[in-house]
């Protein structure tokens, strides 16, 4: 006959190997799924805002097409402040970890850069796509590339040239 505190050793031992794996696959759980540390942007879903713009707004609303890989979405913004004014801004986290936009309204070149990059003043053009920008440079450092037209197309940020420019050429 097996004694009282051997029969409880026994179902103390079998509770504690049954539990075990369990513990084990949710510690492993929670190490994958864990936000790791430095992860540098919250990615958001522009289609919204870029659909909403397109229901509204009397001119052709352009989205990033065949954006390289490594531009993450940060920000959207769809601004109808007064009837017929429609304005669309998207953020990107570049893949040199910087920030560029493009905003897009019918407001006017000069309202929009003044709304937008106050301070700005003209740097020469540059070509995307075919297309000729006008540059500007800002007090922060800031580049600008405005495509006037139906409504304005303006790419800023922090990032460098190169990737305003890819960013603009993206757009369609």
């Amino acid at each position: 006959m097996e004694t009282a505190a051997r029969r409880g050793n026994q179902l103390v031992g079998n509770i504690l190997r049954s539990l075990l794996p369990l513990v084990a696959l949710v510690l492993l759980a929670v190490w994958l799924f864990w936000p790791r540390a430095g992860s540098p942007v919250h990615v958001i879903d522009p289609s919204d805002d870029i659909r909403g713009a397109g229901r509204v707004a009397t001119y052709h609303v352009v989205s990033p097409q065949g954006l390289p890989p490594g531009w993450l979405p940060t920000s959207s913004y769809l601004d109808r402040p007064i009837a017929g004014v429609v304005t669309l801004e998207v953020g990107y986290y570049s893949p040199q970890g910087r920030y560029a936009r493009y905003v897009q309204s019918n407001v006017g070149t000069a309202d929009l850069l003044a709304a937008q990059i106050s301070g700005a003043t003209p740097d020469g053009t540059v070509l995307v796509g075919g297309q000729t920008w006008q540059r500007y440079r800002t007090g922060r450092g800031e580049i600008a590339l405005a495509l006037p037209g139906r409504a304005t197309l303006l790419v800023t940020g922090s990032a460098g040239l190169d990737e305003l420019t890819v960013l603009a050429g993206s757009l369609r």
